[in-house]
């Protein structure tokens, strides 16, 4: 290949670009907010934020010759009459609990085998349930469903509404093994005749219409490839798609993602298709990391900075307590919305470093629960995020995965440039190798601690199965 190829990632908050040379360097990058409201977001913010971050790449754009884009997965995008009817129902909606148990009645216990996914309020099936409720003549007018940001910014740009598979195994609509959209579903919820066309993320869905093209300063007629959605498109870039590769996250949430075979696997993971017949992304993702550390300190260890803390519980070595870090519920190893942080195993003697220390285990403790599912390949495990900037949470994930680490120079636009590998190679073309595989640092292999942490595994497995009564019981009214 001899032009540059652009990428777009169209998350929750912001919109990222990046612009790749013939040789897969980045040549620029642009980033746009997205304006949001709870729960929702209106698809022409994604639209024109996409226009802005690829302004903000400079007059390089006019070198691009093909489109790839990736985004947040899992919404809801009614369009009628060439445009959305209402503000999209974003993934992280759950309004729609009331009518879950309705979907369960009408799809069946074989929703969860079907779609490979143990299915929530966030599912497609229960938001439409509630749409038919609460708004039923928006369901009346929809011509087109979309269920993903960069689907919508594709079907804008190209006139054609498509969901790329990875984000179609997000909805609670798709036959997992067959990769078609379920028709039990399609029939029961009566979307036959609106679903979007189902795409691999590695072929064009279509080419650039001129005004679409203009406004968004591209080339009329240049291919647009809807990507595979921002988990996957993610983990392309910084680990590439061959199986038993996975890397950790550590923001506000957190969750180690590994590519395995199309097999079982534990019921709590979110399971993901990649465009790869047979490969499948398997994620445990844990509600509150990052956010449960920042608490802890906070709490534990009131006006010290990060780094003091991180020296402080460091100096102690493990904590000999087992957390849970669940705030806000838990999404993995359990899915729990009534989950609550617990620290098991105080004593007179306890301090308050061993407290914090002891928040940030919990994560990597929840983190071995799905990678001792994975063979150990002896390949490290990039950990990214802002948590990674921390030297002492780095040490405790590679004792307690007993697996070694790899503190990984991952950039902003990391989605996008999955995105824009799997175009490439779409096309024929070349694409840069994973982030994790030209561009890491600190290396950490585990330490004498992991045999401590690995006596402690099965204990700390069990603690939210334990618990579940007690959570219940902590939400009965009176």
């Amino acid at each position: 290949m001899t032009d540059w190829t652009a990428a777009v990632d169209v998350g929750t908050s912001a919109v990222k670009a990046v612009l790749l040379d013939a040789r897969g360097r980045i040549r620029a990058t642009g980033q746009a907010e997205v304006p949001s409201a709870h729960g929702e977001q209106e698809p022409e913010d994604w639209w024109e934020a996409s226009i802005e971050a690829l302004g903000r790449c400079g007059e390089s754009v006019s070198r691009v010759r093909m489109l790839a884009l990736t985004g947040q997965m899992q919404d809801l995008v009614c369009i009628g009459g060439a445009r959305p009817l209402r503000p999209a129902i974003l993934y992280s909606d759950t309004r729609a609990h009331g009518e879950l148990a309705e979907a369960y009645r009408l799809l069946g216990p074989e929703w969860t085998d079907v779609t490979r996914n143990e299915q929530d309020a966030s599912s497609l099936p229960a938001k439409v349930l509630w749409l038919r409720k609460h708004e039923p003549d928006v369901l009346e007018r929809t011509e087109l469903m979309l269920f993903g940001a960069s689907g919508y910014v594709g079907w804008r740009l190209t006139g054609v509404g498509c969901c790329d598979v990875t984000t179609a195994s997000t909805t609670g609509l798709l036959d997992a093994a067959a990769r078609t959209w379920w028709p039990t579903a399609a029939d029961a919820l009566g979307l036959r005749d609106v679903l979007p066309r189902l795409v691999d993320g590695e072929a064009a869905i279509g080419t650039a219409t001129s005004p679409a093209a203009r406004e968004a300063g591209l080339l009329p007629g240049i291919p647009v490839v809807v990507a595979p959605g921002d988990a996957v498109s993610t983990t392309i870039g910084i680990v590439g798609d061959d199986p038993h590769r996975g890397y950790t996250y550590l923001g506000a949430s957190g969750w180690l993602a590994v590519v395995v075979p199309e097999a079982r696997v534990p019921r709590a993971a979110h399971r993901l298709l990649l465009p790869t017949p047979g490969r499948q992304l398997m994620i445990g993702a844990v509600i509150s990391a990052g956010a449960a550390a920042d608490w802890a300190r906070r709490t534990f260890l009131p006006g010290m900075s990060a780094a003091d803390a991180d020296r402080l519980a460091a100096e102690a070595g493990p904590s000999g307590l087992l957390a849970l870090p669940s705030l806000r519920g838990e999404r993995f190893p359990v899915r729990d919305p009534l989950a609550r942080g617990v620290i098991v195993g105080m004593t007179d003697t306890t301090r308050p470093d061993q407290l914090y220390r002891a928040v940030l285990e919990a994560v990597a403790f929840a983190f071995r629960t799905l990678l001792d599912t994975v063979p150990d390949n002896g390949v490290p495990i990039p950990v990214t995020g802002g948590g990674a900037r921390s030297g002492l949470w780095q040490r405790i994930l590679a004792d307690v995965l007993g697996r070694p680490v790899l503190r990984t120079n991952t950039s902003e636009e990391v989605a996008a440039l999955g995105a824009a590998a799997t175009a490439i190679r779409a096309a024929g073309g070349r694409p840069p190798p994973p982030l994790a595989d030209r561009d890491a640092s600190t290396l950490l292999r585990p330490g004498p601690a992991s045999m401590q942490y690995a006596k402690l595994a099965a204990a700390h497995a069990a603690l939210h199965s334990t618990l579940t009564p007690t959570f219940q019981a902590l939400q009965d009214k009176p």
